[in-house]
């Protein structure tokens, strides 16, 4: 496999993971805060902050999952194909 040198500078790559990290950082802690204020409002038990947090924990983690298969799938090993794609084969041992 050719690794393909990156066509963006390294100032562009720093601006896309910081506001990778941001935004997950963000569905992490905002959902939590507005959990608070919604509590402090309605002058609650801390309902509000606990779902806040189950929902931005819930979302922070999707959202990771969904980035880690994104990079795995540009960067790692490349997915086996299928038998159609891979052309006649002989019998073991055999070139093909």
């Amino acid at each position: 496999m050719v690794e393909r040198p990156e066509s963006r500078s390294s100032l562009a790559l720093g601006m896309e993971w910081a506001a990778r990290v941001t935004t997950i950082g963000l569905e992490f802690a905002l959902p939590v805060a507005l959990g608070y204020g919604v509590d402090s409002w309605l002058h609650t038990t801390p309902a509000g902050t606990i779902a806040g947090a189950v929902l931005g924990f819930a979302t922070g983690m999707l959202h990771t999952v969904r980035m880690a298969g994104q990079l795995a799938g540009e960067s790692g090993p490349r997915k086996s194909r299928s038998p159609d794609e891979r052309g006649p084969q002989g019998p073991p041992g055999t070139p093909s």
